[in-house]
């Protein structure tokens, strides 16, 4: 019993934390951190050299943001010579406070720069912004360099043993944990699907609610995964890896999409056949929660639920309700697929040959260097120009502690884009700020000067820093505060001055960003919004290309799941830019729901695109299909439907057009309203044409929303005329025959024999 208790708590921790990234980053400051300052008190090292080792090691975790251990490693050698040489330079300039605070500029404005070059580069420019800033704030002198360089390299070499020696992190390591995270959140999504399936309908929102957030982390986490998955080296692994997750997270949603909606259905609460079909499904969902062990036939698992999925078998109830048996199923394949530990199982089928680019194949392309490099470009400018003000001022304020002004410029604007976003983050760092001067007061004043308690204090606000997710910014301000506060005590230099001269500071700081954000080369919330629903829709644009105009026939394992990967890359960058529209505290109620309601249609397109990949995926070696025309014609006027959107995103006017506020729903509530095929299982080239006529009608839908007054589009996407018969894959035995005049029309099966 003690040892299930102890196997739910940690997969309820791994399920918050996937990977265990975060934790892992925390142990390695603190532990990095204390090992340094243990280090150095051996060596007896004075207290300028105690602070900037431990400023360094705790440095390293918060500039290293790569997901793979072994470009963890090659980043945090990078960082050491250029520690050392900004902080040889600031403490040679100290003498000369002009010419280090000029220099100072013009560092900040190429590691701002160094953003163009990927997290990598964004982590460079931390180690060299940190290490300048640690020899201004520091008293450091010229005869001190040598010490404070040992320092400097004490602290990379403890951070080295601590990353190396205590719980060492492996690629199939980090792999590992992110998948184990994947499976808790996937029997989260699960346990919630059955028990809105048995769920009486008077809590629908609620419930759908907390699946669509299960849901949400469930992708969150195959992100991650993916994004693990592109710093390793490229093989067998990886490339076999991608579409089986892809699978299965489709499949979840799918399955979820189909309770939602069979539980928005009035069923007979007294009817006992519908209570036991929901009850069985229920039983269904909950089974595969438990993964199968490899070598489990179909046959064997099915019988050892109690279940066949023959619909013969079925059982009676509703036909929404019914429908959802073939999700379960297909769920469980796509699981059975996967295999227990995440790789995909060894399949017997003949060897293949790399194949050019064909049917829905795309080639990798980096869709975001353009526009990193110009925003890089501009954030520099802005932020430069902040520092200077921050710096003129603080001095104003307090001639010593005139960097934490600066400090706060750059925590708003580096990792912003547009004003609001700016603004957004200014109000987080300057509450957290304010609340943790309060905590770190009352804490110092509680210790009472207690030297063992305050450095234990300051670890644990430390790990707290690093711990506390990225979102919840305000948080890990008020622990950066906390830290500070033990410090200062530690010190001898606490006092009610230093803690208001804080908020002082803090308070100038994102003043001057929020000023530079808006006077020099602003984009506003709008704009940036407009850039990337712009960079969403060429991406879908590229994906619906290579569909319209490849050569069907050949086969291309994983391109179609690198172009979905990139699609939800891009849907994040619009969700980010839109964060300061639909934040709850947003002024503007008429485009708060606004944006929501273009997020709900954007993630309703990022799933049947999803779809789309995942189920041509599954397309047999050589398959040379039937419905291609149809396929190509569907795609060209979705493509249609993409160009008019990416002109209407940029020519649309700057005011918000006075329409009718649009109704915010979930994501799960807006798939689960789209009209209902049948029951039966659909053939994979059907589908494969419902999931683009769907994603058309999104996209008709998205250009009503981005612009109301415009005519509506053409829908015809299929000529009336052009009716084709589409046979299962499956066999003479199980043949049936699809006949549509166009995708959106509902199918009528006949079963053969």
């Amino acid at each position: 019993m003690t040892g299930r208790t102890t196997t739910s708590l940690w997969d309820r921790f791994a399920g918050f934390d996937p990977g265990l990234i975060r934790l892992t980053s925390a142990l390695r400051a603190v532990l990095g951190t204390a090992a340094t300052l243990a280090l150095l008190t051996a060596l007896r090292a004075p207290e300028t050299a105690l602070v900037v080792g431990g400023f360094t090691a705790m440095t390293t975790s918060l500039a290293i943001s790569d997901l793979h251990p072994r470009n963890q490693l090659i980043t945090l050698g990078l960082g050491l010579p250029l520690s050392l040489a900004c902080l040889a330079v600031g403490t040679a300039l100290t003498p000369y406070p002009t010419a280090a605070k000029l220099t100072f500029l013009v560092l900040i404005c190429l590691a701002v720069q160094a953003r163009r070059f990927g997290p990598r580069g964004l982590g460079l420019g931390i180690f060299g912004f940190m290490a300048f800033l640690l020899s201004q704030f520091a008293p450091a002198r010229a005869d001190q360099l040598p010490r404070l360089g040992a320092s400097v390299l004490v602290a990379f070499g403890a951070v080295a043993i601590v990353w190396c020696c205590v719980g060492p992190v492996t690629g199939p390591g980090a792999l590992r944990r992110l998948r184990h995270a994947f499976d808790v959140r996937l029997h989260d999504v699960l346990r919630d699907a059955a028990s809105m399936v048995l769920a009486t309908g008077q809590d629908v929102g609620t419930r759908s609610r907390s699946l669509q957030d299960r849901l949400d982390r469930l992708h969150e986490s195959v992100l991650l995964i993916e994004n693990l998955l592109a710093e390793r080296a490229a093989g067998e692994d990886t490339e076999a890896l991608r579409p089986h997750l892809n699978r299965v997270e489709v499949a979840a949603q799918r399955l979820a999409v189909l309770a939602v909606r069979a539980m928005h259905t009035p069923a007979a609460r007294n009817d006992p056949a519908e209570r036991t079909a929901r009850q069985r499904l229920a039983q269904r969902i909950r089974a595969l929660r438990y993964q199968p062990t490899v070598g489990t036939t179909r046959g064997a698992e099915r019988c050892a639920e109690g279940y066949e999925g023959d619909s013969a078998n079925w059982p009676t109830g509703s036909a929404f309700v019914l429908d959802c048996f073939p999700a379960v199923d297909e769920l469980a394949e796509a699981l059975r697929v996967l295999g227990p530990r995440g790789r995909p199982r060894a399949r017997r089928t003949a060897s293949r040959k790399p194949a050019s680019p064909t049917f829905g194949a795309l080639p990798r392309r980096d869709t975001d260097k353009e526009g990193l490099k110009r925003g890089a470009t501009r954030q520099a400018f802005q932020v430069t120009a902040a520092s200077a003000i921050a710096i003129t001022a603080g001095h104003l304020l307090s001639p010593h502690l005139w960097y934490w002004a600066v400090t706060a410029v750059w925590v708003v604007s580096i990792k912003n884009e547009s004003t609001g976003e700016v603004l957004l983050q200014s109000l987080r760092r300057l509450a957290g700020t304010v609340i943790g001067v309060v905590f770190g007061y009352g804490l110092a004043a509680l210790v009472n000067g207690d030297g063992p308690a305050l450095l234990s204090l300051l670890l644990l606000c430390m790990f707290g820093i690093f711990y506390t997710p990225s979102h919840a910014y305000w948080a890990v301000t008020f622990f950066i505060t906390g830290t500070l506060s033990m410090l200062l005590a530690l010190t001898d230099t606490f006092s009610t001055h230093v803690l208001l001269l804080r908020v002082q500071e803090t308070a100038l700081g994102v003043s001057c960003g929020i000023l530079a954000a808006v006077l020099v080369l602003p984009t506003t919330v709008r704009r940036a919004g407009n850039d990337a629903l712009a960079g969403f829709l060429r991406a879908l644009d590229h994906l619906l290309r290579a569909v319209a105009s490849g050569s069907p026939g050949t086969e291309t394992p994983t391109s179609r799941v690198h172009a979905a990967h990139d699609l939800d890359q891009a849907l994040e960058s619009f969700r980010k830019a839109s964060l300061p529209l639909t934040h709850p505290f947003a002024p503007q109620r008429r485009r708060r729901h606004r944006a929501r309601h273009l997020l709900e249609l954007l993630d309703a397109g990022a799933y049947h695109v999803r779809s789309l990949a995942a189920t041509a995926e599954r397309l047999p070696a050589g398959h040379v299909p039937e419905y291609a025309m149809r396929l190509t014609a569907a795609a060209d006027h979705a493509h249609e439907t993409v160009t008019h959107l990416i002109r209407v995103t940029g020519d649309r006017p700057g005011t918000v057009s006075r329409v009718a506020r649009p109704k915010v729903t979930t994501t799960l509530s807006l798939l689960s309203e789209e009209q209902r095929v049948c029951r039966s299982r659909l053939s994979l080239e059907y589908r494969l044409l419902l999931h683009i006529d769907r994603l058309d009608s999104t996209l008709t839908a998205l250009v009503r929303a981005l612009d109301p007054l415009a005519p509506d589009l053409d829908r015809t996407a299929v000529a009336p005329s052009e009716r084709v018969d589409l046979q299962l894959p499956h066999g003479p035995a199980q043949a049936a025959a699809v006949s549509c005049a166009d995708p959106a029309d509902r199918c009528g099966r006949a079963r053969a024999g």
